[in-house]
């Protein structure tokens, strides 16, 4: 799960979650009675994610300041108030810390952020001198040279140091196109009916926080106008959310490789070398441009003419991203845009706004407290066993595939042998004794605390360039509520926050277990079989290791899940993008397959327990603007999808409940999809 985040950054979603509550597949309605577990009347046969979940469905309630509730959202309270638990016991014992200690800079942004007389009384202040310095700028040069200055933000052009997938052995220097407004190029290029409300919004937040920093409306107009037009003019030779899901060869086709000197010659308006040597990366081995289209376009929009445009930009983006750290009128604006956006009534407490400040800022160091305190090794263990049942079972599926040779299952399960295995917590740990993180009281602030840990950790991603790769380097945080499968790994990371609540319980039945946090273990191991994952190798490098003829079986295997859910009906009138959501599709699906064999091992196994365990681990309630804003963006179907599309996919779900032909959660054997 990743956070869908926009450029103004309190619009982020949790898109491992998102759900349509009347999302199904078409299929007729069953004419005669049977089972329900709830008191609405739903069967189970017709629809069997509201007919497990609708007595919840019925009393959830979303909470002040959220847009969802859910299996997932419950768990997140239990994490904050385990954080708070943490801090407050910091706070008791404050007098014990070392001035350097992470638990001294903790406390110090915990009680930063709940210091709103301070922040109230410094207004605009902290970052006052960044947007000055911005302001001043005179010529498209100046522009250039602002990359010299850590504290500027210039997301015109994003340069980052990763793993080199195809030697994943050594970091190297990415470059990736200029973050936009709206997100995604299709909303400037295809604008819906939903992008432009979401870009009147967008607008009219913009004009807000120029307002409290000091500009007349008519100054905020013209700003805001003019970072859209700037948007509008690049957005055309970005690639959009639709191509790159339709693209067959888009990661190669990202991997260009370039040197200084060729990107200069590419771009010699943007004096990429100059900018490089600001930065400290100049002298990068290898140089992957991810799309040099994109930049021969800024590259002629990079002038003089273009120099207030470009300014603008740069800006708000200054003030966007300080606006979560400033005065009370800058955090109500932030919080009236997501309002309007997602439909979010009501405000978190601050004492939860804390925490996440918290958790975002410094989660390496809150994450060693947590995971000392609420993993217990027991648990670690437990999670462990049931991860390597999973992997021993999808060996044995592998090898019993039909459609696949004998030297592609070898590499298949390779990549099974070699995947690591992170749970709970990492093994290692951020150093922070070099950062200051002062309180109010010594002069600092909570926006200065955001900036110094901004700088840390860009200066530590750089200083990785044409290095060997840390492969003792975790950098999972161990409260996250989530689970992840990294390509370039070839890992599976289950942090320690989701190893609770419903999805895992050491009390709980075995099958009710693998209902929870056995799929999301499934579904992440599917990952290095889905449509992007299967095209890394067990190393992690981008590399085939496929037959020819294996692999187009694979492809069309791939668009047959695709167009399956391309036919479902997520909200009244629109339906999914099954080529947008297909990785996780394939996950989901790969997950239960291997769920289930584990089950048929089981003496007596309860498949009634599991299964609505299943449909638990997926119930969520959201606010119509949230659903209709994930539809859009989200690579994951809704969950109602992620339960209704996929058990009817597998035989012991009709054995179990009965279904027939005549019930709605019927799917002809003929059209049932699954890969693995």
């Amino acid at each position: 799960m990743k956070k869908i985040k926009k450029l103004s950054i309190v619009a982020s979603i949790v898109a491992f979650m998102l759900v349509v509550s009347n999302g199904s597949h078409n299929v007729a309605m069953a004419e005669e009675s049977s089972v329900t577990n709830n008191s609405q009347g739903v069967r189970l046969n017709d629809d069997f994610y509201d007919a497990v979940n609708s007595d919840w469905i019925k009393n959830a309630k979303i909470e002040d300041g959220k847009s969802t509730a859910s299996t997932f959202d419950d768990v997140e309270n239990k994490v904050t108030e385990q954080i708070k638990d943490i801090i407050n016991n910091l706070l008791i014992n404050k007098d014990a810390y070392k001035e350097n200690s992470d638990e001294k800079k903790i406390i110090n942004i915990y009680n930063n952020t709940l210091n709103i007389e301070a922040r109230n009384r410094e207004g605009i202040k902290p970052v006052k001198e960044n947007l000055d310095e911005i302001k001043s700028i005179g010529t498209i040069d100046d522009i250039t040279k602002l990359w010299k200055d850590k504290r500027i933000l210039n997301s015109t052009i994003k340069f980052s140091v990763e793993k080199d997938i195809k030697d994943v052995k050594t970091n190297i220097l990415y470059i990736s196109p200029i973050a936009l407004s709206l997100g995604d190029s299709d909303e400037y290029t295809n604008p819906t009916e939903n992008s432009k409300k979401e870009r009147k919004l967008t607008e009219d937040y913009y004009n807000k926080i120029l307002m409290l920093s000091g500009y007349t409306q008519q100054e905020s107009q013209k700003k805001v106008d003019d970072m859209f037009k700037f948007e509008e003019m690049v957005a055309p030779y970005i690639k959009g959310k639709k191509e790159k899901a339709t693209t067959k060869n888009l990661i190669d086709e990202q991997y260009n490789v370039y040197t200084v000197a060729e990107l200069n010659n590419l771009a010699p308006n943007l004096n990429l070398p100059e900018i490089m040597n600001y930065m400290g990366i100049d002298k990068a081995n290898k140089i992957i441009l991810e799309d040099p289209e994109w930049l021969k376009a800024f590259n002629k929009l990079y002038n003089q003419e273009n120099l207030p445009l470009i300014k603008n930009y740069i800006e708000i983006v200054n003030l966007l991203y300080a606006s979560n750290y400033l005065s009370e009128d800058f955090e109500n604006a932030n919080k009236e845009y997501a309002s309007n956006m997602l439909g979010i009534t009501g405000n978190v407490s601050k004492e939860e706004e804390a925490v996440d400040n918290v958790n975002s800022m410094m989660g390496m160091a809150i994450g060693r407290l947590y995971s000392e305190k609420y993993v217990p090794e027991k648990t670690k263990k437990d999670v462990e066993s049931i991860t390597k049942d999973i992997i021993a079972v999808y060996k044995k599926r592998i090898d019993n595939l039909d459609w696949m040779s004998s030297q592609t299952k070898k590499n298949a399960i390779d990549k099974l042998d070699k995947l690591k295995i992170k749970i709970a917590y990492p093994d290692s740990w951020n150093d922070y004794s070099k950062l200051d993180i002062k309180s109010y009281e010594e002069g600092g602030s909570l926006f200065q605390n955001a900036m110094t840990l901004r700088i840390f950790e860009r200066d530590k991603m750089f200083n990785k360039i044409n290095k060997l790769v840390d492969k003792d380097e975790d950098q999972f945080k161990p409260q996250t509520v989530n689970a992840f499968y990294s390509a370039t790994e070839n890992s599976i990371i289950i942090p320690g926050g989701i190893i609770q609540g419903h999805f895992y319980d050491v009390n709980a039945p075995k099958e009710v277990n693998l209902g929870g946090i056995g799929v999301i273990i499934g579904h992440e191991i599917s990952h290095a079989f889905d449509n992007t994952g299967a095209q890394y190798d067990s190393d992690g490098n981008l590399n085939n290791w496929w037959t020819e003829e294996d692999y187009k079986e694979f492809m069309q295997k791939t668009q047959k899940v695709a167009n399956f859910y391309s036919q479902i009906e997520a909200m009244p009138g629109e339906k999914l993008d099954g080529n947008l959501t297909v990785g996780e599709n394939i996950a989901d699906i790969g997950g239960v397959s291997c769920l289930l064999d584990i089950l048929g091992e089981m003496n007596n196994a309860n498949y009634k327990a599991f299964f609505e365990s299943y449909a638990v681990t997926w119930r969520q309630i959201t606010t119509k603007e949230y659903a209709t804003y994930a539809l859009i963006i989200d690579v994951h179907s809704p969950n109602k999808a992620r339960v209704n599309a996929v058990l009817p996919q597998f035989q012991k779900f009709y054995d179990t409940y009965g279904i027939t032909e005549k019930d709605g959660m019927y799917v002809k054997p003929g059209d049932r999809i699954g890969i693995w």
